[in-house]
């Protein structure tokens, strides 16, 4: 059997008063780490929801549809890079900040990562095709991300083989600055429109 791997990652600007990263932050760490199908859906629909919020403020973004040999490698790839530049646990998360040498107090963006890999040829796979499918200049738009978004939670989770997401920095309080996001490892990152 083959696999589709599909990731997106999002940008969000918060603003001092809105609750926007303490709201992501709570749906993830709150939701049990095993879940039925239908609360795999009920999470996914929370989270989404949450982040087409913050459409608005939206800044940077990719995302990617890859089907095939290289589906597995992408996902594992993915997640294992995220891991190693997050801190969690209390006892982390003083040597990660160190570690990343924070250029800046401004902790004004976050991060959202959603990443799936689901059998190739699935239901789940034609819908994240379909969505996907669109003309180069629309790639790199909110607008786009929106929709992308909100595919996810019209997924048959009983196709999909794993899933992981992650907010970065790892923390409710923490967050990145326009000078950290302009550092090597965040290259890819595409400004949205």
């Amino acid at each position: 059997m083959g696999y589709t791997f599909f990731a997106i990652q999002v940008v969000l600007k918060t603003y001092p008063g809105d609750n926007l990263r303490a709201r992501l932050h709570q749906i993830i760490t709150t939701s049990p780490s095993e879940v039925s199908l239908v609360e795999k859906r009920a999470f996914y629909k929370s989270l989404t929801s949450v982040l087409n919020e913050g459409m608005a403020s939206f800044e940077r973004g990719f995302w990617d549809l890859i089907r095939g040999r290289d589906a597995e490698r992408q996902f594992e790839t993915w997640c294992s890079e995220i891991e190693g530049s997050i801190a969690t646990e209390p006892e982390e998360i003083d040597d990660v900040a160190d570690e990343l040498h924070r250029i800046s107090n401004e902790k004004e963006f976050v991060i959202a990562s959603l990443i799936f890999l689901l059998e190739e040829g699935s239901t789940s796979d034609d819908i994240l095709a379909a969505r996907c499918d669109m003309p180069e200049r629309e790639y790199f738009t909110r607008q786009t991300f929106g929709n992308l978004l909100g595919a996810i939670p019209a997924l048959s989770f009983a196709t999909v083989k794993a899933d992981a997401v992650y907010l970065v920095p790892g923390t409710d309080q923490d967050g990145l600055s326009s000078l950290d996001l302009a550092e090597e490892g965040y290259a890819y990152l595409r400004l949205l429109s």
